[in-house]
């Protein structure tokens, strides 16, 4: 039996991760408006501007060219994910991958939405960088675009995460991997 102490910490927990999901769809859904723009935009034409009268030619230097080094942006990757439990064909997966602890529930740094096919449903997600991350996802089974909870806050609707979610849910110490190339397994409650 749980005590009125350990069912406060967990609804506390779930409301965490609901205002997380909340912040993950809210991306999901900008990228997704970012890339019906991008193919929606009509091609556009570009008149050229009669030529300005030529400049007087530059002299060369032979010194050669002084190269800054600029720090180097992080180096991004696709991983494979294969998403266990799901209820086939009910409606879609939304994932969320998290680099460190500090950025974990807050600052996904990949999210993705698929269509909910198989019980094992293969998912590739792109824009990973780092040799660890953990990755929470749910089962959007209504089509409303958010996760489930009841009156308590807790969910009713399957989710899960990498690793092995505690009493009080996922949380990046039971839910951190690292990456070594093969397929990331994340399971949805049942």
């Amino acid at each position: 039996m749980r005590t009125a102490l350990t069912t406060t910490l967990m609804l506390l927990t779930w409301v965490g991760q609901a205002q997380a999901q909340a912040q993950v769809q809210a991306q999901v859904q900008a990228q997704a408006q970012a890339q019906a723009q991008t193919q929606a935009a009509p091609a556009s034409v570009a008149l050229a501007a009669p030529a300005a009268p030529a400049a007087p030619a530059a002299t060369v230097s032979p010194v050669a060219p002084v190269v800054l080094d600029a720090p180097a942006a992080p180096a991004t990757r696709c991983i494979d994910v294969d998403v266990h439990n799901v209820r086939p064909q009910q409606g879609q997966l939304f994932l969320a991958a998290y680099g460190t602890a500090d950025s974990y529930n807050k600052k996904p740094m990949a999210v993705a939405r698929v269509p909910a096919v198989d019980a094992i449903t293969p998912v590739q997600l792109c824009g990973i960088s780092g040799n660890e991350l953990a990755i929470t996802l749910y089962q959007d089974i209504d089509g409303d675009g958010k996760m489930g909870k009841n009156m308590m806050g807790l969910p009713t609707e399957p989710w899960g995460s990498t690793g092995k979610p505690g009493m009080f849910g996922p949380s990046w110490e039971t839910g951190k991997l690292m990456l070594d190339g093969s397929p990331v397994i994340a399971r949805l409650s049942q």
